[in-house]
């Protein structure tokens, strides 16, 4: 009969908050395989404030275990009269190596870890919390953006004043109205919501955090505030925009779901004031994220075991990324087609650390990697201003379409030129179309990849930086490309496909639209997210959202989401280093992408002056220099370290330290 061993766990957690318990998720099956919903829950402690403490029976044959504490708490959907509270995951340890018990080694008499009081998110010198991700059908994490011109009142008594505001998410079952004042009927012992925190991105300190008694100052055109709710019945849920001036109450506004059009965009509703009267309206932008509709299909979704999405090893060595590939083709003399599987494995071969490349959807929902959310196609008629001429001598005219209206089977069929040859001129100086000519029989040349088969065939050494596009409203009033993907199914699909073909390769996700970003890190973990930004620029139509049109603003949104970093671009910072100031301050990781990047001067400046921690550029590996990939050249040390250890002991034992997939 196989002995037992006894593991105590005790967790002090200063910061939890009221209805939060903490569990404990790890290796062994009574710690829930790793699986945050089958996690071993503790016990708070009544004679030690926020401390909570535990125990499990461990057969005598496990040598260690490892594991993680994490924060919970329960909401109630109340659904058909029949209530199962579900599990949300509030806070988690994100260690790259997670706890560990070497029951061998630290037992006393058969029982582990009897007097050891840990403290959550602190571990091996390091401190790392990370907001949960959603592991519910039934769950949704609601945003509220209020920036702006938001606030418009046409009652003269309320214009020109400064208002706080604050949110308060109420069920609609069991509120009514008396008077001016919501009053809560007899409600389920748990909620169907959580609280809602805040994140005011134009303040000093942009993390989520509870939200003041009395709201937080709002003025136009001046302040950005990004309200947050997780909720497990989001058709039942509504939300009070309360108004304060001088420390009172002096309006209220109510947001229904009824109002909210789809998962993503925005609505207006009306101020009402003491009297009852509307006296004017609010504009918020909203979005509801869902959980990932594959998660069942790929359970490593859930899994605690490994996590990526706040680490990054720093080096002493600036990384270098090759810009799609080895360039921009189509508006730059470069000789090999950009986003394809032969330029992508040719920077790989000159020394790329990492690839980054483009994806969007077809009118089919199968992903393609192509920068560009239009295409010119060829079509057989007429002469027009924008024509060529086919080999057999018949003009085509050319057509603007945009990929998200092709499947991917036209896109394989048909003749494609780039959208930059619009205009017809004759004298460019880039000679590449988008469709290979008949000469071209290299299937690694052909545009428009899956991203199954660029993670299946580019060489697996190299990391991969995921451009997500999607597209957005410019500052001119146009907009990149109308009637796009829903964002939550758009984001299931690539986000699947990478989780089933990726392996243990490194993986970066990135995207110039900061919601999308947003969602991707609270549909999973594993992964993690870098902020694009294209901030102030006199060579681009800049973005209307504030979030990509500035890189303090750039900056703070990152923190506040718990990104990795962000992409900055080197137009801005070549003017204004603040930006990085408060990446520094944040841990964050800086990527710089741009033009400028050609001059080897200014990447030497990046490198040396601004210790960015990677640059994404053009024409990777064409200097003098011969480059390697850092990982190749890293695991390369590890193994002929270990093989020399081998060699100088007699009794070699295996090296417990962790070697992590990004790095």
């Amino acid at each position: 009969m196989d002995l037992l061993f006894t593991a105590h766990f005790k967790v002090h957690c200063a910061e939890i908050k009221e209805g939060e318990k903490v569990h404990v998720v790890g290796s062994l099956p009574v710690l829930g395989e790793w699986d945050p919903k089958k996690a071993f829950p503790l016990v708070k402690c009544f004679d030690e404030e926020n401390v909570f403490s535990g125990s499990i029976s461990v057969p005598s044959s496990v040598k260690q275990f490892h594991f993680r504490y994490i924060r919970v708490a329960y909401l109630d959907p109340s659904e058909n009269g029949v209530s199962e509270p579900i599990m949300i995951l509030s806070k988690w340890e994100t260690f790259g190596s997670p706890r560990a018990c070497l029951l061998e080694v630290e037992h006393r008499n058969g029982v582990a870890r009897e007097n050891i009081v840990d403290q959550f998110g602190s571990y091996g010198g390091k401190t790392q919390i990370t907001d949960g991700w959603i592991l519910n059908d039934q769950e949704n994490v609601v945003y509220f953006r209020i920036h702006g011109d938001a606030l418009k009142f046409f009652v003269r008594s309320y214009a020109n004043k400064e208002y706080r505001l604050k949110v308060e998410p109420f069920d609609v079952r069991y509120s009514e109205m008396d008077g001016d004042d919501m009053v809560n009927l007899p409600t389920p012992e748990l909620p169907c919501f959580s609280n809602t925190d805040l994140s005011v991105l134009t303040r000093e300190d942009p993390i989520f955090g509870d939200q003041y008694f009395n709201g937080s100052l709002f003025r136009n055109n001046l302040d950005y505030l990004v309200f947050r709710t997780r909720t497990v019945s989001l058709q039942n849920m509504a939300f009070c925009i309360e108004f304060y001036h001088n420390e009172k109450r002096c309006a209220i506004s109510y947001v229904l779901p009824s109002s909210m059009s789809g998962s993503h965009g925005g609505t207006v509703s009306p101020v009402i004031g003491l009297s009852g009267a509307p006296v004017g309206h609010i504009h918020v932008d909203f979005m509801v994220v869902k959980r990932s509709q594959f998660a069942e299909k790929i359970p490593e979704i859930d899994s605690m075991k490994e996590t990526y999405g706040r680490y990054w090893r720093k080096r002493t060595r600036m990384l270098q990324i090759g810009h799609r590939g080895m360039g921009s083709s189509y508006t730059k003399n470069i000789d090999q087609r950009e986003n394809t599987i032969f330029s992508l494995n040719e920077a790989a071969r000159r020394g790329a650390d990492y690839v980054e490349l483009d994806v969007q959807l077809t009118k089919d929902m199968k992903t393609v990697v192509y920068h560009d959310f239009h295409v010119l196609v060829a079509v057989a008629g007429r002469d027009s201003p924008t024509n060529t001429t086919s080999a057999s001598g018949k003009n085509k005219s050319l057509h603007e379409i945009a990929i998200k209206d092709l499947t991917l089977a036209q896109l394989n069929l048909l003749h494609f030129e780039h959208i930059s040859r619009a205009n017809g001129s004759p004298d460019s100086p880039v000679s590449l179309s988008v469709t290979p000519d008949r000469t071209e029989t290299d299937e690694m040349h052909v545009p428009f990849p899956s991203l199954a088969q660029v993670l299946r065939n580019v060489d697996e050494n190299v990391g991969i930086n995921v451009e997500i596009k999607y597209p957005m409203f410019m500052k001119d009033g146009t907009h990149e490309c109308q009637g796009y993907f829903e964002q939550n199914k758009f984001v299931d699909i690539i986000l699947a496909e990478v989780a089933e073909h990726a392996g243990n390769r490194r993986i970066v996700f990135s995207c110039f639209e900061p919601d999308i970003c947003t969602m991707i890190t609270k549909k999973q973990h594993k992964y993690p997210v870098s902020f694009l930004v294209v901030g102030a620029t006199n060579r681009y139509v800049p973005f209307q959202d504030i979030r990509s049109d500035s890189s303090t603003i750039a900056a703070n949104f990152a923190a506040g989401c718990e990104l990795l970093g962000v992409n900055f671009h080197s137009e801005e910072l070549l003017n204004d280093r603040n930006p990085i100031t408060i990446a520094e301050k944040y841990g964050l990781v800086k990527l710089v992408w741009g033009d400028d990047l050609n001059s080897k001067q200014v990447q030497e400046l990046f490198k040396d002056e601004m210790r960015v921690d990677g640059l994404i550029f053009d024409r990777i590996g064409e200097d003098d220099a011969v480059k390697q990939n850092v990982f190749v050249v890293e695991n390369h040390n590890r193994s002929s370290l270990f093989a020399s250890s081998q060699h100088a002991s007699r009794s070699p034992s295996i090296s417990r330290r962790c070697m992590s997939t990004i790095e």
